[in-house]
């Protein structure tokens, strides 16, 4: 018999970074790995030092717009960290402004830039008046997704412009996303977007993408199969994306 190794999900600044349930990420990912009955630790980071060993997925939900600059120096020490992972091929996924912090610079007030971490190519200028509505994408090839649309909603006071090498999560149907018709950013193992929701629990098959990708990097043999245990999941997922598309009419 074969023993699938442990998985390690990240979620980080937890305390900081959840103003829209979107460190509640790493928690959808965990359930969707145990109900495949894969052995997951759910580790809540909000200093450096706390960091385990070994991680095979990270997740960093968003802050609010006051504590932007507090963010980013306690972000600040993870920098070596992530980058190190996205080169390992650890699969990332940022939400809104904790994404904007991971990228070149963004607009603090206007005509004032603050560097980022510089984890990926882009920047993000403020936009002329917040963006709150429902967010629906149809995504980009590169994703590999079956499902044609990635359904969530946004709430952001800055747009992104993506840099060299960055290719885009998709484009909008519905809502501003980047602000140019695109929605967020694609490096590698990296997923950068505007999507709250949780977005992994409205979008089960974008949550599965990152899964694999977690399993193969901790050297499991498990394929993500349907199983039993995720047919109620997904049937909530669909019930939400449904009143969302029904809404929009």
């Amino acid at each position: 018999m074969t023993i699938e190794p442990t998985l390690t999900i990240a979620v980080l600044l937890p305390s900081r970074c959840n103003v829209n349930g979107d460190a509640e990420n790493g928690a959808v990912l965990a359930r969707r790995a145990t109900a495949r009955g894969l052995s997951v630790d759910l580790v809540l980071v909000d200093s450096v030092d706390a960091l385990p060993e070994t991680v095979h997925a990270v997740v960093l939900g968003s802050c609010d717009d006051p504590s932007l600059l507090d963010t980013l120096d306690e972000l600040r020490p993870f920098h070596d960290a992530l980058a190190a992972w996205l080169q390992r091929g650890v699969p990332v996924l940022a939400v809104a402004n904790g994404w904007k912090l991971l990228g070149r610079r963004f607009e603090l007030e206007p005509g004032e830039w603050i560097d980022g971490l510089s984890i990926i190519e882009g920047d993000a200028p403020l936009r002329m008046a917040r963006a709150s509505d429902d967010l629906v994408v149809v995504p980009t090839r590169g994703l590999e997704l079956e499902t044609p649309l990635l359904v969530g909603y946004e709430n952001h006071a800055r747009d992104f412009r993506p840099g060299t090498g960055v290719q885009t999560l998709g484009v909008t149907q519905h809502g501003r996303g980047n602000g140019d018709g695109t929605e967020g950013a694609l490096v590698g193992p990296f997923v950068g977007t505007h999507l709250h929701g949780p977005v992994l629990a409205k979008n089960p098959e974008l949550a599965d993408r990152l899964l694999l990708q977690a399993i193969q990097l901790a050297g499991g043999t498990i394929m993500l199969d349907e199983a039993p245990a995720l047919h109620r999941l997904d049937e909530i997922a669909a019930n939400a994306r449904d009143a969302v598309l029904a809404s929009l009419g």
